[in-house]
Formats: C-alpha cells, structure tokens, sequence
C-alpha cells in the first residue's frame, strides 16, 4: 500500500507532466504539415517557341469562314497516314556520298525529285530543295556577302515563306528515303504531303505553307481550301458535305 501514498501521488503526477509535455511537442513537430514549395514556371520543362518565330507570325492566322474545316490544306495533309519519323534519320552530305545517320529529318518526295530537311541546322525551318522553285537569280540586297545564294531553295518557318536562300545556311541533305505517295511526314510544326504530283507542306504557327507540284511552285495557306486533286471534292460543294466523300490520298 506503499505505492499509494503522497510519494506515488507526487510520482503519478509528474509522469502525467512529462507525458503531456511530451504530447505537446509531438504536436509542434508532426502536427503541422510541411511547408508546400511550389516551383516556379522557369523551373517546370515547357515547350518554348523558336527564337526566329515573328511577334506577329502566330496574330497574322485567321481561318476563313468560308472554307469547311475537312477541306484545307492542313486538316488534308495531317488527316493522311502518317510516316515513321524515326526512319527518316539518314543521308548524304554530297548527291554521290555515303548515306550515314545524322541528325534532324530528311525526305524526299515520292517521285525524288523534291528533296528536304528540317532540325539540322538550328535555323528552325523546313528547307526544300526543287528545280520547281525558280527563285530570284541574286540574293537580296541586304544579304551577307558570306551567303552562298541558291534559287532552287525554298524555306518555310514561322515567319512564313522564301524563294531562294543561302544553302551554306539553309543546308538540305542528299540519298534520303522517299516518302509514299499518300503519306504524310509530321515533325514539330512541319507536316508534309507527298503524292504522286509533287510535296505540300505547312507551318502551323504561322499558316503559311508551299506547294510544289508540276505545275511548279505556290504558296499555300493551311486554312485554304485545299484542291480536288487532294479531297476529290468539287470547291463549290457545300460545307454539308459528307466527310465521306473524300478520296483516299494513296
């Protein structure tokens, strides 16, 4: 019974203190929960805009009302079977040198008459290379003296689209593999058609794009109401018209 007396009181009480406290500070530390740091944008990865994109490239779109969705350029080349870019990762530096894996892609069009590149040279554009484009014979005024001029290339980026360009600048690969008549190649903001006429290809920040076919070369616009050749859709049919109508572009 001597555990009951004033000395075990005195020992149960402060046993309770010691536990309370002890409670208290379990509290403090566990109790509340972490502070949450939030990182900021700079810290997250996003996709950024090349840095030759024009201020106004992407304001100066606007998709016309009178032309169905299902029937431009863009909705055309991009609703086509698409290719596997993984295999367009290979060509020649020379039209008679030695294909090798290189960096960025390159194709050409069904009938290898239209060559191209794009993602090898940090200039942020799809550069093709035609007897077709015809551009002018002298580089414009104002380019560097270093540039080696060629009027056969043409050049689409988000600032839209060139006849002719430096090709010590604007570099297009030789021996790289064709793309089916029908099929479409998609690379960032490049997409190209290649059919039996010749290659059309658009930018989609810009909406601007090229076609060059046997009827040469055009600019095209990918809100534009693409030709019967590609939809097999008269123009003036009605923007009602069943999707299923449109021909296969193979």
């Amino acid at each position: 019974m001597q555990g009951y007396g004033p000395r075990g009181g005195v020992a149960a009480i402060a046993l309770l203190g010691l536990l309370t406290l002890s409670g208290c500070g379990l509290l403090t530390d566990q109790g509340t929960p972490d502070r949450i740091v939030i990182p900021s944008t700079d810290d997250l990865s996003t996709e950024t805009k090349p840095s030759t994109l024009s201020a106004t490239s992407t304001t100066e779109r606007s998709h016309s009302n009178d032309v169905p969705s299902e029937w431009s350029y863009e909705r055309v080349i991009k609703s086509a079977p698409r290719v596997s870019n993984s295999e367009y990762q290979i060509g020649a530096s020379t039209a008679d040198g030695s294909r090798e894996d290189v960096s960025g892609y390159h194709f050409t069009s069904a009938d290898r008459e239209i060559r191209c590149s794009t993602g090898n040279n940090g200039a942020n554009a799809l550069t093709c290379a035609s007897d077709e484009v015809n551009g002018p014979a002298n580089p414009p005024a104002n380019e560097d003296a270093g540039c080696s001029w060629d009027r056969d290339l043409a050049v689409l980026s988000g600032d839209g689209v060139s006849r002719g360009a430096c090709d010590n600048r604007y570099s297009v690969l030789f021996r790289s593999r064709s793309i089916p008549s029908g099929s479409t190649i998609s690379v960032a903001r490049f997409a190209c058609l290649s059919q039996d006429s010749g290659l059309y290809c658009v930018e989609s920040d810009s909406g601007s794009g090229f076609a060059l076919t046997d009827d040469g070369f055009s600019e095209i616009r990918a809100d534009e109401r693409a030709p019967e050749s590609l939809t097999g859709v008269e123009s003036e049919s009605s923007s009602s018209t069943s999707a299923s109508r449109v021909v296969s572009t193979r």
